[in-house]
């Protein structure tokens, strides 16, 4: 971990050549050593105003550039970017006529706080609000170790990572996708020959996160023998670790830079880079134009998807805020509890590389040898003022059921999008019943660790299950007399917090899927009028609704139509039986929620009419119609 933390609230900045004006310094330090040094030497700028205000003209280009120095180097600055919104402000560019260099700045007046980063010479300064007396609403500048502002992989964790390549036990097994991963959200779910370069895990949201994967495509196709589907995977193991904020992961330009030009304090960017070599990423860089750096893996490395997808994954969590999770005898990167398969994101994450079951998560140190105790969520959601998505399941759901009691996973998923939430699924049994059931994080890089409870009527537990190292809950053949009963999930733990892990970073999308037997009344279908339409129906992606229509005596035709303007409802026809993708007399498939079929010469009897929706459908009109 970081010698130095300070923490700082929001802001950004885009503009064209500043140098820093202080009003006043105290004593300065010696030239640093390798980006070793720490000062308590204090450089004193002047108030945030004034810097700003500052920074503003030079950015307009109506003053000129004003150079300062603290001990022998100089601070001025060329600004690319300024951005002033509702009082935070955002500044990104770098050392005046040094490209390889890095400078941020952001936050109100009252707090702003970024970093100067010279690559060449391995040194960094601090930029922060004094709050001590004299000093509040001052910007102050001091020299700290580079490594503060980069805490890239440093020479121990890479030779960590090399020697757990060596080991023939250690050579990475990526992550198994859950069979009820079925595409519920635009992350979930394998590879389904999407364009890698338009992918977004949240459309529509404000706050964005672009992975900028240009310099590793021609187009559309990724470079270097690299697949799709692993630049997919790439992209989706960073969504998933960031799946409980609001924020859209995205390979898209075009989504970016609207969002940038929007409000720049809410995006972030990490460019992917055509080469071997360490990844790294600015401290606290997101809300600026200052980028990480996603160099590939060695080519001897593990699965592209799946290593770069977490290295990525660790690299935006330095943008965000967090710095590195250590202890142990990893040092600085914390090598994770083998016997639980966990480790944080935010630490030596190749070492359970190879773990079946492995579950990567954010951490607040509560492990035995922990030396960071920060808390990763407190950081992005307040520090970064990106919001955590809104509950999907706040007062409970229904419990949805298809032919023959199914529990199929695409009606009955969500997510924990929080520690402190739980997910409830109802559901009655009329008679004595059984139930099968699974519940599986469907998530690639998944958080997690899934605990289900069934509770009775009373809110009292009838059985519980949280599967050691599986991360999945699953209930085999449970009687369950008659009765009302809820499906409880929330997010699980193993072991100790201290000696295991808590349900701290427990969050992700799950979903359910198994049947219930025996005391479930099947509902009969809804009784049509012959050419009376039925409008206003309805389904949930996945579901099934039936309708009858009797014929009294032999007709030469009977023609069903369905008509809706959204979703993609599909019809289905069968004599006397409930039909199914497998089983019909006549059906419609197409890819809208316009369907109509007809069975010439039908005999006398019932007719049930099945509606599936393929996609999420409402306002659909049903009409049976009999030709005499």
């Amino acid at each position: 971990m970081p010698a130095h933390k300070t923490p700082f609230k929001l802001a950004l900045l885009p503009a064209a050549a500043l140098i820093l004006s202080a009003l006043s310094s105290m004593s300065l330090p010696a030239a640093a050593q390798d980006g070793a040094v720490e000062s308590t030497a204090v450089l004193n700028l002047g108030s945030g105003e004034q810097l700003i205000e500052a920074l503003r003209q030079q950015h307009r280009g109506s003053s000129s550039p004003f150079f300062r120095t603290f001990g022998n180097e100089s601070l001025a600055v060329q600004i690319q970017d300024f951005f002033d919104k509702n009082g935070l402000v955002s500044i990104s560019g770098h050392a005046l006529g040094n490209s390889n260099s890095v400078f941020f700045l952001k936050g109100s007046a009252k707090n702003l706080g970024g970093y100067l980063a010279l690559h060449d010479k391995r040194k960094a300064f601090e930029f922060s609000s004094g709050s001590a007396d004299g000093a509040k609403g001052q910007v102050l500048v001091r020299e700290v170790p580079y490594t503060v502002v980069f805490p890239d992989f440093d020479e121990k964790f890479q030779h960590d990572y090399e020697r757990a390549q060596n080991v023939t036990t250690l050579a990475v097994a990526a992550p198994v996708y859950s069979p009820m991963a079925l595409r519920q959200a635009p992350h979930i779910g394998p590879y389904a020959n999407q364009d890698v370069t338009q992918l977004e895990s949240k459309p529509g949201s404000p706050w964005v996160f672009y992975l900028n994967t240009t310099a590793v495509m021609n187009g559309s196709t990724p470079l270097n023998g690299v697949t799709k589907e692993q630049m997919y995977r790439a992209w989706q193991s960073v969504a998933d670790q960031y799946s409980m904020l609001n924020m859209n992961v995205t390979t898209k330009r075009s989504v970016y830079d609207a969002a940038r030009t929007a409000n720049t304090l809410r995006t972030g960017i990490i460019n992917f880079i055509n080469q071997d070599g360490r990844s790294f990423a600015p401290l606290r860089s997101f809300g600026t134009t200052s980028a990480g750096t996603l160099y590939r893996n060695p080519s001897a490395g593990f699965d592209y998807g799946y290593g770069i997808g977490m290295t990525g994954a660790h690299e935006v969590g330095h943008q965000m805020g967090m710095s590195h999770d250590g202890g142990g005898s990893g040092g600085e990167y914390f090598e994770g509890i083998p016997a639980y398969q966990w480790g944080p994101i935010m630490g030596n994450y190749w070492m359970g590389g190879s773990w079946a079951n492995q579950l990567f998560t954010w951490s607040r140190g509560e492990y035995s040898t922990a030396n960071n105790q920060e808390d990763d969520f407190r950081i992005m959601t307040v520090n970064e003022s990106v919001p955590y998505v809104a509950d999907d399941n706040v007062n409970g759901k229904p419990l949805q059921l298809r032919a023959g009691g199914e529990i199929n996973p695409l009606d009955n998923w969500g997510q924990i999008e929080r520690n402190t939430d739980n997910d409830l699924f109802t559901f009655t049994v009329a008679n004595a019943a059984t139930l099968n059931l699974r519940v599986d994080p469907i998530e690639y890089l998944r958080m997690l660790d899934v605990e289900a409870q069934i509770l009775n009527s009373s809110g009292q537990q009838v059985a519980r299950s949280n599967l050691a190292v599986n991360r999945s809950a699953e209930f085999s053949n449970l009687q369950l007399p008659a009765g009302s009963y809820s499906i409880k999930i929330q997010g699980g733990a193993e072991g100790t917090p201290q000696r295991g892990f808590s349900n701290y970073s427990s969050v992700g999308l799950y979903a359910l899927k198994g049947t219930l037997s025996g005391g479930v009344p099947d509902t009969p279908p809804t009784p049509l009028s012959n050419g009376v339409p039925l409008a206003n129906q309805s389904g949930a992606t996945g579901s099934w609704n039936y309708y009858a229509i009797t014929l009294p005596s032999a007709a030469s035709k009977l023609t069903v139509t369905l008509k809706g303007s959204n979703g993609d409802a599909d019809l289905f026809v069968q004599k006397t039986a409930k039909p199914s993708t497998s089983s019909y007399a006549c059906k419609s498939d197409g890819s809208t929620s316009n369907e109509s079929c007809a069975i010439t010469a039908p005999t006398a009897a019932t007719y049930i009419v099945g509606v599936q929706a393929y996609a999420a459908y409402s306002g659909v009109t049903v009409t049976a119609t009999v030709t005499p």
